[in-house]
């Protein structure tokens, strides 16, 4: 056999193995993808090992005289994964852009061969849809960041991005852009990215046009995406974006949730008070509800949309401006019963309801303390038991997706049901025991937020950190309180004799001690008042 044909032949024999192994990692990502994110089972069944056995028979004939039976093994082997390519490209069609980003976003750790495995079988498409440039946009983009421990990336050399992608491009002719158009594109690029660095905050960003104006740009250039000359610009330009818009959203997050807390609040209000409700508000009440769901979906499976962020924002807005000319306006007196006034140590009072109103609008709202500490997480815990009713046992409803992410005990559950219904002051010791066990609930909630944005704050050395410090103080006092009537309640009961609530009490009040005691840590660490 002649040098150069053993030669073509083991190189014919690299390809087709290299193919294999791409869409052998192509198939684990579909798989991968179904199971975890679809819910589904992969729609394809494809047997690699019979095709890697096949491989490895043709690797063993490839020194012999003869090459003609390993060169039509190999053309067989080729017109399977033909074949195969067909199957995995259809059963991609049902993968989007935004699927795939959130499959790679989960991966604990980057592994650049499977990027490459990944990109190299999306390279071989017969066409360059919108969707596969999308897909390898997101791919790409991964491959020129390095990961930072805060959650953030740097972005790599250019020259570094270059090594990286050259050799995956090497295989697809991409169409050439003329030197003079590919200078000016990248310095527009340049321009791009000093823009956006130099926005102030989320809602300047979100409301510029350039992020849509970058968008714009990939979709006119198409495949010409690839060029290699344009290619290193356009990801160090999303790798840019991407960090800023992340910073950004970290310093609005705080205000935006703060904000939707208090909108909670507020709806109440609104709706027990039609006369002040306006056609706007209205309007905003109404898509209030459904925005907020959509909004904790998406950020629960980190799939935020710039959409949704300014959705929201808007209608928080509008319902809090809405809120503060309705505080400048004189409103009719309001009636309230005398608080009750048992001896309790530290017992917060709850405040009996006002006469309803004759409109009939949700006049049986329910009720909660009036505590300007915790008021927007007795908000949040009702808001989340209002969207998915109170119909089944509280054992059952810790596990509802709307409720698991608050961490509740069965039993404090049926406590913020109990106290959110009460129509008149809580005078039994059933009812201050209610009561307690909310308080509890919403502090815990509060204290690991405050725990989390202290630790994420100090990590960026943001100014903003003492004013969440003082916040956690007010925090650490109230639960001291609250510890003090937690043993107020199982001391009384243990002289009792009243062995019901001993154990929820005591898990209460471990969980409470729990989260007081990671909040305490973290903010003596980073120089916070002692509330002592």
């Amino acid at each position: 056999m002649a040098a150069i044909a053993l030669h073509e032949l083991n190189q014919f024999h690299v390809r087709v193995s290299d193919r294999a192994r791409s869409q052998w990692t192509f198939y684990q990502f579909l798989q991968a993808v179904f199971k975890h994110l679809a819910r589904t089972e992969c729609p394809i069944e494809l047997d690699f090992q019979a095709l890697f056995a096949r491989l490895r028979e043709v690797a063993e004939q490839l020194g012999h005289a003869d090459a003609s039976r390993a060169t039509r093994a190999l053309g067989d082997l080729e017109k399977t994964l033909d074949k195969q390519a067909g199957e995995l490209f259809a059963a991609d069609r049902e993968v989007s852009p935004s699927l795939l980003r959130r499959f790679f976003d989960r991966l604990r750790r980057q592994d650049e061969k499977v990027l490459q495995a990944v990109i190299k079988f999306y390279l071989s498409a017969p066409e360059m849809s919108a969707d596969i440039l999308d897909k390898l946009d997101i791919l790409l983009t991964r491959l020129a960041e390095i990961p930072r421990e805060d959650g953030g990336s740097h972005v790599r050399e250019r020259h570094e991005i270059e090594r990286l992608v050259q050799p995956l491009l090497a295989a697809r002719p991409i169409p050439a852009t003329p030197s003079a158009e590919a200078v000016e594109l990248t310095q527009t690029l340049a321009e791009l990215r000093a823009e956006v660095l130099a926005l102030p905050d989320l809602s300047a960003l979100l409301a510029s046009d350039a992020l849509d104006r970058f968008r714009a740009l990939k979709r006119r250039l198409k495949e010409s995406l690839l060029d290699p000359r344009l290619l290193p610009a356009v990801l160090e330009t999303t790798v840019t974006i991407k960090n800023r818009f992340r910073e950004l959203w970290e310093d609005e997050e705080p205000q935006l949730l703060d904000d939707t807390n208090r909108v909670l609040e507020l709806r109440r209000h609104f709706l027990a008070n039609p006369e002040i409700l306006t056609a706007e508000l209205r309007d905003a009440l109404e898509g209030f509800s459904s925005l907020h769901q959509r909004f904790d979906q998406a950020r629960r499976e980190d799939n935020l949309r710039r959409e949704d962020i300014l959705e929201l924002r808007r209608t928080l807005t509008t319902i809090l401006e809405h809120h503060d000319a309705a505080q400048r306006r004189p409103t009719r007196p309001r009636r309230e019963q005398v608080e009750d006034t048992r001896v309790i140590p530290n017992a917060v009072p709850v405040r009996a309801p006002s006469p309803e109103p004759s409109g009939g609008a949700e006049s049986s709202a329910p009720h909660v303390p009036p505590d300007p500490l915790l008021g927007e997480y007795f908000s949040k815990i009702i808001y989340a038991l209002e969207l998915v009713g109170t119909d089944r046992p509280a054992a059952e409803l810790v596990h509802a997706r709307e409720l698991a992410t608050l961490h509740l005990e069965p039993w404090e559950i049926e406590s913020c049901i109990h106290v959110s219904r009460r129509r008149d002051a809580a005078n039994s010791l059933d009812d201050q025991r209610h009561q307690l066990f909310f308080q509890a609930a919403a502090l815990r909630i509060r204290m690991d937020e405050e725990a989390r944005e202290v630790i994420r704050l100090d990590r960026r050395g943001s100014e903003k950190l003492h004013e969440v410090l003082d916040r956690a103080t007010q925090s650490l006092q109230r639960a001291a309180d609250l510890d003090r009537r937690f043993q107020w309640f199982i001391e009384d009961a243990l002289y009792r004799g009243d062995t019901e609530h001993l154990e929820k009490l005591y898990r209460s009040r471990f969980r409470l001690l729990r989260a007081y005691s990671g909040l305490w840590l973290v903010h003596n660490e980073r120089g916070g008042i002692s509330p002592f």
